[in-house]
């Protein structure tokens, strides 16, 4: 802890919770959640496991979306809204500039990142952006008829033969 790789204000997480650090203790660091809720950590976890310090240098961090539209959606039209749906959230940064990658041709879907910088300084922020830039994506792909991707699956029939083709009556009511 001699180092001090967290200080007071510190989003950090500790195995998979992410927290804001209220006090740094000779035993244990306190931290909040963005629930409210106060965890303790015991100093020795910071030398033992992996912390993730969001804002160990600066609050300067980079956020992403993942989308899947339809197949034979218009992929460059596509990338041009995940960056204009960046662009259009106020709390994104400009600089670093937004890019987007065209990450697979998934089972059931396009599959596309956007990634962008935002400046946190809340346990929340990160996830209210990203929720307000999948909001514009919704919005913009829906005025463009982009359709976002769902599970489906394609039943193909051999009709190389007859079909047959049985009727069942119901069971009488009674």
């Amino acid at each position: 802890m001699g180092e001090q790789p967290i200080k007071i204000g510190d989003l950090i997480d500790v195995d998979g919770v992410l927290g804001q650090v209220e006090e740094v203790g000779a035993r244990c660091t306190r931290i909040r959640t963005g629930e409210n809720i106060h965890i303790l950590v015991p100093n020795s976890s910071f030398l033992e496991k992996n912390i993730t310090n969001w804002t160990l240098s600066d609050q300067l961090v980079r956020a992403h979306v993942i989308v899947g539209v339809i197949y034979g959606s218009p992929v460059n039209r596509v990338r041009d809204l995940l960056i204009r749906s960046v662009l259009d959230t106020p709390q994104v940064l400009n600089e670093p500039e937004p890019f987007v990658i065209f990450n697979d041709f998934g089972d059931n879907a396009l599959i596309f990142e956007v990634y962008f910088w935002i400046h946190i300084k809340k346990v929340i922020e990160r996830r209210m952006i990203e929720s307000t830039v999948r909001f514009t994506i919704d919005r913009l792909f829906a005025e463009e008829g982009i359709v976002i991707a769902f599970p489906q699956h394609d039943v193909h029939l051999d009709t190389q033969g007859p079909l047959e083709l049985r009727l069942v009556d119901s069971p009488p009511k009674g």
